[in-house]
């Protein structure tokens, strides 16, 4: 049995950069873009596979309570933030209704906060499949597994109009499982099962949604998690790359906002991603410095 690698510096430019990507596919709007979809796997693949590796280092005491808290608070604020910005920009009578959706709820009040209570929920199955996925044949066994049982998700995702955060959701769950078992891959020493695995998984969702274009960013995901991993990497500017990741996240549809009305609306798309990232690591940097802060980004 391989032993549990320490952190790797390449890992938080690899989410960095997937966190680029997100703002440039907010940015670029495009349906069904690869970048988006790419970004986004990349950073389930890397938080399944992080929290796989925590749960291992913690011999089986997986702190999931501790864990859903620390999300909670992030949670909680930004959603009354984004709140208060959509009273003060919305020109909507509907902007005084509260619960317009029953699925903002779960969401909270900007469609991006989706991911927050979905790796809360997530997080559920970490100690599961820990504990059970532990040899090569029960590895085996879980992705095939997990091929097979995304089929249906990929295509209600795709075909059925499915209202937010379900679509995100019912994307998002085979892809962070899938972390999770390359988690287990490494530990065990089989680190190009999961690779197979993505590849089936990305002819699942060719067959299942039409050759949807977003389709191989499955299999891709896990290969350049894997290059990222095996880099020789060391800096003292990359953990605090990897540290203002989230935050940048949480944090860039302001931004945006902000571009889009002092730039205006025709704004070049590649320029708005760029001053809508660079203004949003700013602001993260700066935030931080704030204990408070420092906890919800």
């Amino acid at each position: 049995m391989s032993q549990i690698s320490n952190h790797r510096q390449s890992v938080d430019l690899a989410r960095f950069l997937a966190c680029f990507g997100i703002v440039a596919a907010h940015a670029y709007a495009v349906q069904d873009d690869w970048i988006g979809h790419l970004s986004l796997e990349l950073f389930l693949v890397l938080t399944g596979f992080l929290v796989m590796q925590s749960y291992q280092r913690s011999d089986g005491s997986y702190n999931l309570r501790g864990r859903v808290v620390r999300l909670m608070l992030p949670w909680l604020f930004w959603s009354a933030f984004f709140r208060l910005v959509d009273l003060k920009v919305s020109e909507s009578v509907e902007k005084w209704q509260i619960l317009r959706d029953p699925w903002t709820l779960v969401v909270g009040s900007s469609i991006h906060l989706w991911f927050l209570p979905f790796i809360m929920l997530a997080m559920l199955l970490v100690k599961p499949v820990g504990a059970a996925v532990t040899t090569p044949t029960r590895l085996a066994v879980a992705l095939i597994g997990l091929a097979l049982v995304s089929a249906p998700m990929f295509w209600a995702m795709q075909v059925y109009a499915a209202p937010a955060p379900l679509t995100q959701w019912l994307f998002g769950l085979p892809v962070y499982v899938l972390g999770l078992l390359v988690g287990v891959a490494h530990r065990i020493g089989r680190t190009t099962w999961p690779m197979v695995s993505g590849a089936a998984m990305t002819v699942v969702a060719y067959l299942v949604t039409e050759a949807a274009p977003w389709v191989w960013t499955i299999c891709a995901a896990v290969l350049v998690f894997e290059v990222f991993w095996r880099m020789p990497l060391q800096h003292p500017w990359l953990p605090n790359l990897g540290r203002s990741a989230f935050g940048i996240y949480l944090v860039h549809p302001f931004f945006m906002l902000v571009v889009y009305k002092f730039v205006g609306a025709k704004v070049d798309h590649l320029l708005a991603t760029l001053l809508t990232f660079g203004m949003s690591w700013a602001a993260v940097v700066a935030l931080r410095r704030v204990p408070f802060f420092k906890r919800v980004t």
